[in-house]
């Protein structure tokens, strides 16, 4: 096994971006927002600070992956959430992008494992 191998998603991220541990979840958070999200995120984040908790979490179990099969299974806990399950998120999607997340960590992340076998709507 290389050491490539055993890094995780956050290394190789923050490797190849130039960026530290600590901008990782604000630079995911960012890069994986529904695009139609962005100008409400800044007042949401305002008035709800705890709206994006759910994302945030997300993000933070991403940092220690290794492998795609982990990717997988953390966006399925995500969907499955109590938390996720309100109109604005659900339906408007004013949310991380959980089909952005999974392409941005097969840059990253050796190939390999299988969706759910019922994928959620991203």
């Amino acid at each position: 096994m290389s050491s490539d191998t055993a890094k995780t998603f956050e290394e190789k991220f923050c490797e190849a971006n130039g960026c530290s541990s600590a901008d990782f979840s604000r630079k995911i958070f960012w890069k994986c927002l529904h695009r139609h999200a962005i100008p409400l995120a800044p007042f949401i984040l305002l008035l709800n600070p705890g709206y994006f908790a759910p994302d945030r979490e997300l993000i933070t179990e991403l940092r220690r992956v290794k492998r795609m099969n982990d990717v997988w299974e953390e966006v399925r806990q995500y969907f499955i959430n109590p938390r996720h399950r309100n109109w604005w998120r659900s339906k408007a999607n004013i949310r991380v992008s959980a089909r952005r997340l999974i392409e941005l960590a097969r840059d990253y992340l050796p190939a390999g494992g299988l969706p759910p076998a019922a994928p959620p709507k991203y």
